[in-house]
């Protein structure tokens, strides 16, 4: 059987037993990066992200932000695209964070100690998904919940792929991948708000 279809076997079998109540989103208990804390911006971060919140898909029992572009938020993810700290494509984004989360959990293992974990990562999307991707997106937050934030924008795959090609190609999912660049993507949500 081929790794992926394992993984998400094995994270449906995992996450199975939070469908049963609503998966919750407690921005409140998200470490951001360090350098968004020390700057004095996690709480406005935090307001900024829980102002508007959608279901992933009708049946779906987690809500995320929805995101509004501005030119503050899309220079910030060009700027992380232009630095290559964005990957996109469905398969090559979660197989990443399960090589990730993999060699996390083992690196653990071996210092017997738990980590202290902080939002390293943006899994951003298109609000044109069919349902079978929101379900597969559902899962990875639930499952990396602790380092990846996820957030629907509030654009099309089409406009997504503008943004992050400059062509008229149709990406529905992106992952910014870097401390730095997460933090200059979440900064840009309340730059022009102070």
């Amino acid at each position: 059987m081929p790794t992926r279809a394992i993984h998400l076997i094995s994270t449906r079998r995992l996450i199975s037993s939070f469908w049963e109540d609503k998966i919750e989103m407690n921005l409140e208990n998200v470490n951001f990066p360090r350098q968004l804390e020390a700057a004095g911006l996690a709480e406005k971060i935090r307001l900024a992200l829980a102002a508007r919140k959608t279901r992933l898909w009708p049946e779906g029992k987690m809500e995320v932000p929805l995101l509004s572009i501005n030119e503050s938020l899309a220079g910030a993810i060009r700027n992380a695209r232009l630095q290559r700290r964005i990957r996109f494509g469905f398969d090559d984004i979660f197989d990443k964070l399960a090589a990730e989360k993999k060699g996390i959990d083992e690196m653990l293992q071996r210092q017997k100690s738990q980590q202290n974990y902080r939002v390293s990562r943006l899994l951003l999307f298109s609000n044109d998904g069919a349902e079978r991707l929101y379900r597969h997106i559902e899962q990875a937050l639930a499952e990396h919940h602790l380092r990846i934030l996820g957030c629907q924008l509030d654009i099309d795959s089409k406009e997504l792929g503008r943004l992050i090609t400059g062509k008229s190609a149709g990406i529905k999912v992106v992952l910014v991948e870097h401390k730095d660049a997460v933090s200059d993507v979440l900064k840009a949500l309340v730059e022009n708000r102070e």
